[in-house]
């Protein structure tokens, strides 16, 4: 695999579930979330860039933060948006405007540090082959659809997946998708915005262990999986 990714790192979020503190800054096994998260796409041959979008009072932080840590392959900080993919878009278009050449790009949050370099190269493969994919893994539990506190509905387990994130995409593409939905409802992922405009997205593996921090209970799982890999 010799083409190489941009990717767009998502960490402008409210952490509203954290009790006030800021999952991306808090501690994970001796390092904060947010560096874990970057230091798998710093080290991987397959990104060749790395933006970060923030909150706008913590760009001073990431500054710092990228300095002391000496990541090469940052190369820009961005201030977030009112939503993620008003986020996102902000990282899309500093892509757009310092890097149009661009072939691919990966969006992932800043607040899965437990994705691995296997993910990255699944990931990357499957958009050479559709142009859009997303990392995903099969529902475990039986869901139900539920309306006013009553099950409506039980769908088939079989056909249901976890979608995470990181998602590639040819730049071009997810750049054009972001744009044309800016007066549509939100979407809570990327994929949706090419669902909407009838293009295919394909699933590549991801990891249940890829798990998104967003509350303590998170935090405490995510350490422990730090500190079991470590001890192996």
């Amino acid at each position: 695999m010799e083409e190489q990714a941009a990717v767009v790192i998502v960490a402008a979020g409210s952490s509203r579930r954290m009790g006030g503190r800021d999952k991306l800054w808090t501690p994970l096994a001796g390092r904060i979330t947010l560096a874990r998260t970057v230091d798998i796409f710093a080290a991987s041959p397959l990104v060749a860039r790395i933006v970060l979008v923030l909150n706008s009072e913590r760009l001073e932080d990431a500054r710092e933060l990228c300095k002391r840590e000496g990541w090469s392959k940052i190369s820009g900080l961005v201030a977030g948006g009112a939503r993620r993919q008003d986020s996102v878009r902000a990282g899309l278009d500093y892509l757009a405007e310092n890097a149009p050449e661009t072939p691919w790009v990966m969006i992932h949050d800043g607040a899965r540090p437990l994705v691995t370099s296997a993910i990255l190269e699944a990931g990357l493969r499957a958009a050479e082959e559709h142009l859009a994919a997303v990392a995903a893994v099969p529902v475990k539990d039986t869901i139900k659809q539920v309306h006013n506190g009553m099950i409506q509905a039980t769908p088939e387990r079989s056909q249901l997946w976890a979608v995470q994130t990181p998602q590639v995409f040819a730049f071009p593409l997810i750049h054009q998708a972001h744009h044309d939905a800016l007066a549509e409802n939100e979407a809570t992922d990327d994929a949706a915005l090419l669902e909407r405009l009838g293009h295919p997205v394909a699933i590549f593996p991801g990891a249940y262990t890829n798990l998104k921090i967003t509350t303590q209970e998170d935090l405490w799982l995510a350490e422990a999986l730090l500190q079991g890999s470590n001890s192996l």
